[in-house]
């Protein structure tokens, strides 16, 4: 009887280590890729406000007509042009 009274505060240390640990890892998520998920988010972002548009925004920010491909000349050698969502993006 006496070991268990011992034991009885182990499981909530135990679930507190694993969320220090798990908030120490999302920081470190964050933190190392928080420009790419600013990025992604201002994407996402976009497309909801512009999911009605006809037209596609070119590499350079101007507008095209539905159905138009910008030219490739627009992305820089060894690179190639492709749509994605409203947007032409050099990849």
């Amino acid at each position: 009887m006496k070991r268990r009274r011992t034991k009885s505060g182990q499981a909530l240390i135990e679930y507190a280590f694993l969320m220090v640990l798990l908030a120490t890892i999302t920081f470190a998520v964050v933190a190392l890729a928080g420009n790419q998920l600013s990025g992604l988010y201002s994407e996402v972002t976009y497309e909801f406000t512009h999911l009605t548009d006809a037209s596609t925004l070119a590499p350079d920010g101007t507008t095209l007509s539905p159905g138009v491909t910008p030219p490739a000349s627009d992305c820089a050698p060894g690179t190639v042009l492709e749509l994605r969502g409203h947007k032409w993006k050099c990849k």
